[in-house]
């Protein structure tokens, strides 16, 4: 099952492809896809892998996405903003997930 679920994903991934090839611009750039894979990476942490919370941290993704080209318009902020954003989100869930899963307790001072 686990193969023809492949087979099909690939088969739809390269029927899109061969439309974006053979389409009106007739070649393939490098901007159609800009950084997507590091973003997939995001919302497969921020979804736990699982597949209703990616729906989720996808649309979470994209309003941060759409809310810093926003305040990149209207508030003149640099480009990157955004993305520091997300970055953010990423590490503070990945140390979340690391403090629970050790179980690391804070020892005060002993007087």
């Amino acid at each position: 099952m686990i193969i023809l679920v492949f087979l099909i994903s690939g088969a739809c991934a390269g029927l899109a492809g061969v439309g974006e090839i053979t389409g009106p611009i007739g070649q393939l750039h490098r901007e159609i896809s800009p950084d997507y894979g590091f973003t997939a990476i995001i919302v497969a942490f921020l979804g736990r892998l699982h597949p209703v919370g990616n729906i989720f941290a996808s649309l979470v993704v994209a309003i941060t996405y759409l809310g810093a080209e926003t305040a990149q318009i209207f508030m003149q902020i640099p480009k990157y903003t955004g993305q520091v954003f997300q970055g953010m989100i990423l590490f503070f869930l990945l140390a979340s997930d690391y403090l629970l899963f050790f179980k690391i307790k804070f020892i005060g001072s002993k007087k």
